[in-house]
């Protein structure tokens, strides 16, 4: 193999299409607007902006190296996905030794940036990694530890956009985003089943587990539970506006979740970054919630 198409299959690998992922490392900066940060400093705004940035790139590093060592562990096993068969490491185009060397050093480079910026950003990557590390090596394979762990995941992201602009993190936005992370996961359990079948185990040992339920309703309360703890956040955060006019973002949040599921039903082969940017109503959703959360943000207060 070549030394270019070597690189262009690490690229691949990394995934940069499911980068968008990492953008919820934004949100503390967008619901501290107005409270930890005046949006009318331009100065202030666009130095908390290039922090948030960097990040995100540190989650891409990081994510990136996960996805390198799942690919290497899953070879096999994607091998039976319409889809996921076309990947580097199962289509053999990139060895499995090259793709956890290449997964390794991506976590690594993540870290020592991390390391270098500051403590706390640090902390958060390293715990970041080790959820990470911990989901490859062994909790993908228990069904409900796998959706934790994910959820986990997604949770450290905003633990790490938190860190990155030195705000304090919010408990609810935490909990907001574990929970939503945690329906996106079971939607695509759900998706595995439908595109599989009987075949769903031998492609994701869990699913033996995950097809003596019904995962869809399991995933519909979650979604109940989320919008009903975002409800919440909106009405009782102290960051907030004190005139609860956050609560008019809820439905936003509400029309997403159903619309995620919709679109994950119509097309179980798309990943969550497919489905946003194919399903125009979600990705239209996702823009208005950024446009009219910050906007309440600056004006409401």
């Amino acid at each position: 193999m070549g030394s270019q198409h070597a690189w262009i299959a690490v690229w691949r690998s990394m995934r940069p299409g499911q980068w968008q992922k990492n953008l919820i490392a934004f949100a503390p900066l967008l619901f501290s607007a107005g409270s930890g940060w005046n949006p009318a400093d331009g100065s202030v705004a666009l130095g908390l902006l290039g922090r948030a940035a960097f990040g995100f790139a540190l989650l891409c590093l990081a994510a990136s190296g996960g996805y390198l060592l799942n690919d290497a562990r899953d070879a096999g096993a994607d091998r039976v996905h319409p889809t996921k068969r076309l990947r580097p490491v199962a289509a053999g185009d990139l060895g499995i030794d090259a793709a956890i060397a290449a997964g390794l050093g991506l976590m690594f480079a993540a870290l020592a940036s991390a390391a270098f910026f500051d403590g706390a950003l640090f902390a958060a990557i390293s715990a970041y990694v080790l959820v990470t590390m911990a989901y490859s090596l062994a909790l993908r394979r228990f069904a409900g530890l796998d959706v934790v762990a994910l959820a986990a995941g997604f949770a450290l992201r905003v633990v790490v956009g938190a860190a990155t602009i030195a705000v304090p993190v919010s408990a609810w936005i935490v909990v907001c985003t574990a929970l939503g992370a945690a329906f996106v996961v079971l939607v695509k359990r759900a998706q595995e089943r439908a595109l599989l079948h009987e075949a769903a185990p031998a492609h994701r040992s869990s699913q033996s587990a995950y097809g003596t339920i019904d995962v869809e309703r399991l995933a519909r309360a979650v979604a109940l539970v989320t919008v009903a703890a975002y409800a919440m956040y909106t009405w009782s955060a102290p960051n907030l506006p004190a005139n609860h006019a956050m609560v008019v973002t809820v439905p936003l949040v509400a029309f997403g979740l159903v619309r995620y599921g919709i679109a994950a039903r119509r097309a179980p082969e798309r990943n969550a970054d497919e489905l946003i940017a194919h399903d125009r109503p979600l990705l239209l959703t996702v823009i208005a919630f950024a446009v009219v959360a910050f906007a309440v943000l600056v004006v409401a207060r």
